[in-house]
């Protein structure tokens, strides 16, 4: 299976982190997402998580599941412009 690039990357601050994380690919939001604090995992997440594991699954589009992690990093204040 080709991965699924993110167009365009996105960079984020994880919660509790100084470092800068480049998101390259769908793979790569979804292992933020897997650590992601259970404490924020609110209805942005769930959406965001939904949409980039059935994008990897073949079951949804990748721009869509994009487009959902972009908007739970954005909410969550973790996004770097």
């Amino acid at each position: 299976m080709a991965e699924l690039m993110l167009s365009p990357p996105l960079r984020i601050k994880p919660h509790g982190s100084d470092t800068i994380r480049d998101v390259a690919t769908l793979k790569d939001a979804s292992e933020i997402l897997i650590d992601w604090p259970h404490a924020r995992r609110d209805p942005f997440y769930q959406a965001a998580r939904e949409q980039v594991e059935a994008a990897l699954e073949s079951k949804a589009g990748a721009a869509q599941a994009q487009e959902a992690f972009t908007a739970l990093c954005n909410h969550a204040g973790v996004l770097v412009r």
